[in-house]
């Protein structure tokens, strides 16, 4: 039952993420509701499997470009694991806690994807992860705990869904 779940949060986000985030976008900064998923999957179950979501959903987001192959897989492989990491040791209850784990996630992707993507011009990579990385993690933010607090409202945790590794 929990990989149906798993499924219909990927569908819904992946939804979200191509139809949803390009109309509430301002300007260039857009919420990056595919990691948020990442995020989530990774603080209930772990490293390896946070992983290996990670790389499943960035190969599918990669489908998209494929001239970069591979570089959303990398990225959120990397983030999957450490956020898996992080979430077996403790998960943070509280909004705030929350809301920086969300926004320090979001923006150590985009400065790990900017950073090979713009290479050799690491200066371009620092300019666009200042004008547009970190609001944009903000924002991820801001969506992480809004869906937090829904599933909260409802009764119901994230964790219920995804379940925790014991």
């Amino acid at each position: 039952m929990r990989n149906f779940y798993l499924l219909l949060a990927l569908l819904v986000f992946l939804v979200l993420q191509a139809v949803l985030a390009p109309r509430i976008a301002l300007g260039s900064i857009a919420p990056d509701f595919l990691l948020l998923v990442v995020v989530f999957f990774a603080l209930y179950r772990g490293s390896v499997r946070g992983a290996l979501l990670g790389f499943a959903v960035g190969l599918l987001q990669d489908l998209g470009n494929p001239d970069h192959l591979g570089l959303n897989a990398l990225t959120k492989s990397l983030l999957g694991y450490f956020v898996g990491d992080a979430g077996t040791k403790t998960f943070p209850e509280s909004v705030t806690i929350l809301f920086g784990l969300f926004a320090v996630s979001a923006l150590g992707h985009d400065v790990i994807y900017l950073t090979i993507f713009h290479w050799p011009r690491v200066g371009s990579a620092f300019v666009t992860v200042v004008t547009a990385a970190i609001p944009s993690a903000v924002y991820t933010a801001l969506f992480g705990v809004l869906v937090d607090r829904v599933f909260a409202l409802a009764g119901a945790k994230v964790v219920g869904v995804f379940g925790k590794e014991g």
